[in-house]
């Protein structure tokens, strides 16, 4: 069993709704305190991976290709990115923005770079697809260019990432890669605590109840093979119920992305842990 240690000076680059940058010290006193391989199904901006240092391997997924080809980018090829973003901050308008929004690029490292420089110039930050799986956050209205990225930060993932073993499958196939002796943490789109508070479009095809009871499923699996499993989601009556056999403790975290200001405040989560 390999021990946890914890380093905080790489943060995520990707600005991410319901990132969990602002409750590691919450969840971390929660994890195992030794493991072998660190498995994070969801990775999103990657805050729980980049707040932890396992001496073991470790396994990254997201379902969406965008995310993992960004991600594929910053550890090969990070002074390319670097390069391409510094080129499209040079464009900087509400009119480029939109136009590369709509845009398609073939070259890796220009959708990468078209990920970040959306990400940063979108309002509030978001990160949303449609139906057709196509960005569609409107401009984020800055009089001048936000900044894009920290060379250090860019530098430090990609060494992280270097050792890291990067997937693009769906979170079932991930938690069935793991055995005796590995944690897993997972981080999924939330159940809506009511039908209008729902956000959960990272990917086209968002994350339903059917999609929560596979994730209760796949965790079972990975349990009985030895694993250990923490599941981070909402307060809804839906997931307490799904977890009742798991210890479930209540986090609380702080809603930082919402149109409205008065709608930004604490709310109360849950981790449900297998051990």
């Amino acid at each position: 069993m390999k021990a946890l240690k914890t380093k905080d000076n790489i943060k995520p680059v990707l600005k991410w709704a319901g990132g969990k940058t602002s409750l590691i010290p919450q969840l971390v006193k929660h994890f195992p305190s030794a493991f072998n391989r660190y498995f994070e199904p969801f990775f999103g901006g990657g805050a729980v991976f980049l707040a932890l240092k396992p001496s073991g391997n470790s396994v990254i997924n997201d379902v969406n290709s965008e995310i993992t080809n960004f991600y594929e980018i910053i550890r090969d090829r990070p002074k390319d990115l670097m390069s391409e973003l510094d080129c499209l901050g040079s464009k900087y308008s509400e009119d480029f923005y939109y136009e590369l929004r709509a845009s398609k690029p073939r070259s890796q490292v220009k959708k990468a770079a078209r990920t970040l420089f959306l990400n940063k110039t979108c309002f509030n930050g978001l990160y949303r697809q449609n139906s057709r799986g196509e960005f569609n956050v409107p401009f984020g209205k800055r009089p001048r260019l936000p900044k894009l990225y920290d060379k250090n930060q860019i530098l430090g993932l990609s060494k992280r990432l270097k050792k890291t073993e990067l997937l693009n499958l769906d979170f079932e196939q991930v938690l069935d890669l793991a055995g005796p002796g590995d944690f897993i943490y997972c981080d999924p789109p939330y159940e809506p605590l009511s039908v209008t508070s729902s956000f959960n479009s990272y990917t086209l095809n968002g994350f339903s109840k059917k999609d929560q009871f596979r994730l209760f499923e796949a965790a079972e699996r990975a349990v009985g093979r030895g694993a250990q499993v923490a599941i981070s989601n909402s307060s809804a009556p839906f997931v307490k119920k799904l977890f009742r056999k798991w210890e479930v403790v209540t986090i609380f975290s702080r809603r930082a992305i919402n149109s409205k200001g008065d709608r930004r405040g604490w709310v109360e989560e849950v981790l449900a842990k297998s051990y």
